[in-house]
């Protein structure tokens, strides 16, 4: 698989959409970190625990729901900058505590997603800077909080080829593995 290939050149950590493609990297043998970027049910939280697997919390309302689950479970927090599509809205710091606070959740990192970060027309630029900017802002703000961010990644494949170099730990690049854009898509 090309998980594989990756994992050979010194790849450590992967993400994935949901639990059933965490699981089917494991059996593949991958080691490291997965992190599963959608939403997992919290009733399977043990599963999580068992295959070793990352989950992204999409809210504080999941992030409770999987620490109700009697688990330690190794998460990451999603941060909502302006996509309002997953994630505890920065300007909402209470929520953001309250994740990091529950003791039955690891908090190894922080994430967003830069919506527009495709365009290149102007006002998409600055919107993409302005997401940066929360984001930077909010993992700093976490920090002085006496929080552990974690490792902090905020760019996919559109962002790895817009954006110079971000002072992050992860890029989460996926179409870009491939060497195509989704607009050559059919």
């Amino acid at each position: 698989t090309g998980a594989r290939t990756l994992q050979r050149a010194g790849t450590h950590a992967f993400a994935v959409a949901c639990l059933a493609e965490g699981i089917a990297l494991r059996k593949a043998g991958i080691r490291g970190v997965i992190l599963i970027l959608g939403y997992t049910d919290p009733k399977e939280a043990p599963l999580l625990v068992r295959w070793r697997l990352t989950q992204a919390v999409v809210d504080v309302d999941h992030g409770r729901a999987l620490a109700a689950q009697g688990c330690r479970l190794h998460v990451h927090l999603a941060l909502d900058t302006g996509m309002h599509r997953l994630g505890i809205p920065v300007s909402n710091r209470e929520e953001i505590l309250e994740v990091f606070r529950l003791p039955a959740l690891v908090v190894d990192g922080v994430f967003s997603h830069l919506c527009v970060s495709d365009s290149l027309e102007a006002g998409d630029i600055s919107y993409t800077q302005e997401q940066l900017t929360q984001f930077y802002d909010t993992v700093e703000w976490l920090r002085n909080a006496g929080q552990n961010p974690g490792k902090i990644h905020v760019q996919a494949s559109y962002g790895v080829w817009n954006l110079p170099a971000q002072p992050c730990d992860y890029a989460r690049v996926g179409i870009a593995l491939y060497g195509v854009r989704s607009d050559d898509m059919p």
